[in-house]
């Protein structure tokens, strides 16, 4: 038996029924009736980025925004290109999302590249409505909305540098990107006191 090759997102169509090694970074996720799990990965190193689907047999506890090694087969299900990965002990978790931070400027150069994932950022609270706050960076140029639950995070205040982790989203209805601190693993940190 040999090893398999390690390929890029966008050459996978050329190993069809064959083992291959893929990295991407998860965009989203979900179990199937059959305890299976579907898993989207992206390929952000590209200039035009790919995204694959992985199925994996058994549930993975991967997270929006993991960058991710699968090792599978490469097949065509319903007209798409996947990676079937037979065992789950064959997604290995490269980057958790919440050991990785961005500059407020590198998102906003580039936002579709992240829309949808769980992201990390710093910043100074400019101005905080109690169920959300705004997030201006330490020059000053770039600002995002930060929407939280009040009752869970409250300690910090105007003036204060934070961490945030949260889902960086789009909001059609106010047409504009926001972050949410919605589930579990996200996360309002503060890091400095200044008011």
């Amino acid at each position: 038996m040999s090893q398999p090759i390690t390929i890029e997102l966008k050459e996978t169509p050329n190993y069809e029924g064959k083992q291959v090694i893929v990295e991407g970074v998860v965009t989203e996720h979900r179990l199937t009736t059959y305890g299976g799990q579907i898993i989207q990965i992206k390929d952000f190193d590209e200039e035009n980025s790919t995204e694959l689907t992985v199925f994996v047999e058994r549930q993975t506890p991967v997270e929006y925004g993991d960058k991710i090694q699968a090792t599978g087969i490469v097949q065509k299900y319903e007209g798409e290109w996947e990676l079937v990965v037979d065992n789950e002990r064959f997604i290995k978790i490269l980057q958790k999302w919440n050991n990785t931070s961005f500059p407020l400027w590198q998102i906003a150069e580039n936002p579709n590249k992240y829309i949808g994932l769980n992201i990390n950022v710093y910043g100074i609270i400019e101005r905080d409505y109690g169920s959300y706050f705004y997030l201006i960076d330490s020059d000053g140029e770039y600002t995002i909305a930060v929407y939280y639950d009040s009752s869970q995070f409250h300690n910090f205040s105007e003036g204060d540098v934070v961490r945030v982790g949260a889902r960086f989203v789009y909001d059609s209805p106010t047409v504009r990107y926001l972050l949410r601190v919605e589930d579990e693993t996200h996360n309002i940190t503060l890091l400095e006191r200044r008011s």
